[in-house]
């Protein structure tokens, strides 16, 4: 790529976006129409995985190009080093402007990690307070989350919400930034929470989805005796362990997946309103723009909700990379959302002072062969607490648990991941290739420490915090009387 200058970059991340219900990504749900324009312009990276299904742990891979098991950040409660660069380190040194507009689920007192400004708060909280373990089941003070009330029709319509409100705030600084760009190259990342749940939708989107005709999950009558114990850990910490009747009930299947849609078709108009400012305001030409999600969701799928889960609904996302003047492509190599911030670096000339874990995808993006790697999310944090990955290589995808017995599927010959071949004598020789990628490239024993030692470290700043009224929440500049007509 060789522009007259460098390009502007337009990062937009919806949270939880399962590309299975995409149109834009081939699935059956979601009409996006904008997303869809896009993608017939774009790099259609059609296997692209999180390198965490959980949010913080997601965004801190996705903001360094490095593992979670590399960067320590294991759960929703936990930070990363504020010396680790990020690409928007990386392009502030190579002359971007590098702005944030809405959610990032920065943990810990750096709430910028190398942008300029934050344009917005970020909606949830800054501190350590979403670590915890799962007790044991028999234990006095077990107890789970109870997420089975966000997937029940009697709670999913029309209506609002902090996070719809949220989101709104979101796209006005954002388009707001865009209106007044400034005058040299600039990086801005748009993160929407939706459409993560609740599924409360605005009155006229819920309209446009409440007839409509979306596929259910298919349920085998033995799913109970199918799910490994990592699943059954996933399960108890969502609360299905008591309420999973519930979510299998087609009637609430419909209303998920119709909210789902709906907030996704939200999401498609915000994206929409940001490409068409560009097109207005002459920008287009010389701006990239790239649009992902940090992780996906069950959606019902094998019975489960949520993320945290390595089945492909819950680890799969879309991507897309437009490249002014290039030409569209698809690109059917799995890769990561580990792979974005060297592939932005890359795209600024920029050079790396230590090498990330993640590859560019620059070249693959104008059309050059990708090899295949291997491509790999970790979970590691609340529910199940000990060392958990996902390899994808070629067709094949394997999942580890620590001390459980793994689960082997060829997604070519099975994408649904109902015939587990772990341990079948004819595939023996992919199954060791794959096992070993874990345990000869990860510190078994230091993450499952790791994750358990630090909780109560955790507990006493946030006992001292809750008594001293303090936090780390950013406040955004808004200062009165720089704004509107003053003089």
């Amino acid at each position: 790529m060789t522009p007259q200058k460098q390009p502007n970059i337009l990062l937009i991340m919806a949270d939880q976006m399962t590309p299975f219900m995409l149109d834009a990504c081939g699935g059956v749900g979601a009409r996006m129409q904008h997303l869809s324009a896009l993608a017939r312009r774009s790099a259609n990276f059609t296997n692209a995985y999180t390198p965490s299904p959980i949010c913080v742990p997601a965004r801190s891979c996705f903001m360094t190009g490095l593992y979670t098991s590399t960067t320590g950040c294991y759960d929703n409660g936990d930070p990363y080093h504020s010396f680790i660069p990020t690409f928007a380190h990386y392009l502030t040194n190579a002359g971007y402007d590098t702005a944030l507009a809405g959610k990032m689920h920065f943990i810990g007192a750096d709430q910028l990690h190398g942008f300029r400004r934050r344009l917005n708060t970020d909606i949830y909280p800054s501190g350590f307070i979403w670590s915890y373990p799962l007790p044991p089941e028999d234990s006095p003070d077990y107890r789970a989350f109870d997420f089975v009330p966000q997937y029940l029709a009697e709670n999913i319509g029309p209506g609002w919400s902090k996070e719809l409100q949220y989101d709104e705030d979101t796209q006005f600084k954002a388009l707001e930034y865009l209106r007044y760009a400034p005058d040299k190259p600039w990086m801005l990342t748009v993160s929407f929470t939706n459409p993560h749940p609740p599924y409360k939708v605005p009155r006229q989107y819920w309209e446009m989805y409440k007839d409509a005709d979306i596929p259910l999950p298919q349920i085998p009558e033995d799913m109970d005796a199918q799910y490994s114990d990592f699943d059954l850990a996933m399960r108890r910490w969502h609360g299905l362990h008591k309420r999973g009747d519930e979510i299998r009930d087609p009637k609430n299947q419909i209303a998920m997946r119709r909210g789902f849609a709906a907030l996704a078709h939200y999401i498609d108009d915000k994206i929409g309103a940001l490409l068409g400012l560009l097109d207005e305001t002459g920008q287009r030409d010389n701006t990239i723009v790239i649009v992902t999600s940090d992780h996906g969701e069950m959606l019902g799928v094998k019975g489960m909700i949520q993320k945290r889960s390595l089945y492909e609904w819950s680890a799969r996302i879309p991507l897309f990379i437009d490249i002014p003047g290039t030409a569209p492509c698809t690109v059917d190599t799995p890769v990561s959302l580990l792979d974005v911030p060297a592939t932005l670096v890359d795209m600024a000339g920029a050079q790396l002072a230590a090498p990330m874990q993640g590859r560019s995808l620059l070249a693959a993006a104008q059309g050059a062969d990708l090899p295949q790697v291997p491509i790999i999310s970790e979970y590691h944090g609340e529910g199940i607490m000990r060392p958990s990955f996902m390899v994808r290589l070629g067709d094949w995808k394997y999942h580890y648990c620590h001390g459980s017995a793994p689960q082997l599927f060829n997604l070519a010959e099975d994408p649904g991941e109902w015939v587990n071949r772990a341990g079948d004598p004819a595939v023996a020789q992919i199954e060791g290739e794959l096992h070993q990628i874990i345990i000869s490239g990860f510190d078994l024993e230091k993450i499952k420490s790791e994750v358990w030692d630090r909780l109560a470290l955790k507990k006493v700043v946030n006992d001292a915090m809750a008594q001293n009224g303090t936090a780390w929440d950013y406040k955004p500049d808004a200062d009165a009387n720089a704004l509107f007509v003053r003089s």
